[in-house]
């Protein structure tokens, strides 16, 4: 995994979360997720900090890109509550403060998940990758 250092349990919880999203997004990309970004929703909503979410062209590149966020988290400590998949082309991990959204492309378009949650801010992760962005 590129870039990736270990997360620090003792670390405030509001800078362990942005790590785990900046890690799941990492995990993702690594994976060729397309498009993929961190939407920052702490001061829009309660029942989530951070909102992870790419894309990818097949149902098995979604479930290999969601297998592989999974595992990430797992190995940084964050536990998966739920995850859902439905034959609808989008997979959605919950790790409680953080929700992980994998797409199909076209179903990405339709719902158009960053522009409902246009207000939020977003948090940059290509930084991260190795030489910088992509």
């Amino acid at each position: 995994m590129p870039n990736m250092e270990d997360i620090d349990a003792d670390k405030p919880i509001e800078r362990r979360n942005r790590e785990l999203a900046i890690i799941s997004a990492l995990a993702m990309y690594e994976r060729r997720a397309e498009d993929v970004l961190i939407l920052d929703l702490r001061s829009l909503i309660d029942y989530a900090d951070y909102f992870v979410v790419g894309s990818a062209d097949s149902l098995a590149r979604l479930r290999s890109i969601a297998r592989r966020a999974d595992q990430v988290m797992a190995k940084h400590g964050a536990r998966r509550l739920n995850r859902t998949e439905r034959n609808v082309g989008w997979i959605l991990a919950d790790f409680g403060d953080i929700l992980v959204h994998v797409f199909d492309r076209k179903v990405r378009e339709f719902y158009r998940i960053e522009d409902l949650w246009g207000d939020a801010p977003r948090v940059e992760w290509r930084d991260r990758l190795p030489g910088g962005k992509a």
